[in-house]
C-alpha cells in the first residue's frame, strides 16, 4: 500500500521547525510521509502563497493523495488554498487552532499602533475582522481547538469563553466543517501533544475524529 503524504503549514512568525514533533509523530507513529511548507508570514500576498502551497502539495502527492494540516494562520492559508481551486489536492485537511471566524486577540493587538506592524499583512487581511467563512468543499475538513489558557493572546483578547491562550474555541468553528474537536491543550502545546497527532492521523484517514478511547 502506498504511503499517504501530509503537508504541514506553520503559523505566524514561524518557519516550520515548531512542527517537528507533530511531523515526527505522524511519520513514525502513524505511517505518513511528511513534508513542511514554509512561507513568509510578514510579507507577500496570500493568494500567491496559496497558489504555491497548492503546487507544493501536488508535487508531494505525486500519483497518490496528499493531506494538509495547518496551524493557526497556516490553517487559514490551508482553507483558502482548498477553496480557491486546489483541484489536484485530493486528500483531507485538519486545522489546528485556526481562527477561521476571525481572531479577537489579533483584533486587540491591531488597536495598538506600535504593535500593529508585528501582525503582518496576512493576519491584518485575514484574521482581524470576523469573516463569514463556510465549508462546502468536496473533501473532509476538520478542526481542533484547545482549552488550556496559556498564551499572550489572552491579554489582548480578554476572553470570556474557552480558549487556548490565543484563539477562542468559537473562533475555530465555521458552518460546514466535517468534524470539530476540543482538546485540553494550549495554542502552541497542541503541536507537541500525542493525542493531537493521533486525532489528526485518524481524521486524515477516516474523515472523522475518534470519540472513544482506542
Amino acid at each position: 500500500m502506498p504511503v499517504e503524504r501530509v503537508v504541514l503549514v506553520h503559523g505566524l512568525w514561524m518557519n516550520g521547525t515548531e512542527l517537528g514533533m507533530l511531523g515526527h509523530r505522524l511519520r513514525n507513529e502513524h505511517g505518513f510521509g511528511v513534508r513542511t511548507f514554509s512561507y513568509p508570514t510578514m510579507h507577500g500576498e496570500v493568494a500567491s502563497i496559496c497558489a504555491a502551497l497548492a503546487e507544493f502539495a501536488a508535487e508531494c502527492g505525486g500519483d497518490g493523495r496528499v493531506h494538509l494540516v495547518g496551524h493557526s494562520l497556516g490553517g487559514v492559508v490551508v482553507y483558502r488554498t482548498l477553496t480557491e481551486g486546489a483541484a489536484r489536492i485530493e486528500g483531507n485537511a485538519v486545522l489546528l487552532g485556526a481562527p477561521l471566524n476571525g481572531s479577537k486577540a489579533a483584533r486587540g493587538v491591531s488597536r495598538w499602533p506600535m504593535l500593529r506592524p508585528l501582525l503582518g499583512p496576512h493576519v491584518l487581511g485575514e484574521l482581524v475582522e470576523p469573516r463569514s467563512r463556510c465549508w462546502n468543499g468536496g473533501r473532509a475538513l476538520g478542526a481542533i481547538a484547545g482549552t488550556l489558557r496559556v498564551g499572550t493572546g489572552q491579554f489582548f483578547a480578554h476572553f470570556d469563553e474557552d480558549n487556548d491562550g490565543t484563539i477562542a474555541v468559537s473562533e475555530t468553528r465555521i458552518p460546514g466543517l466535517t468534524d470539530h474537536l476540543v482538546l485540553p491543550h494550549s495554542h502552541f502545546g497542541m503541536l507537541l501533544a500525542a493525542d493531537v497527532a493521533a486525532q489528526v492521523a485518524c481524521f486524515l484517514r477516516t474523515a472523522a475524529f475518534r470519540r472513544t478511547a482506542a
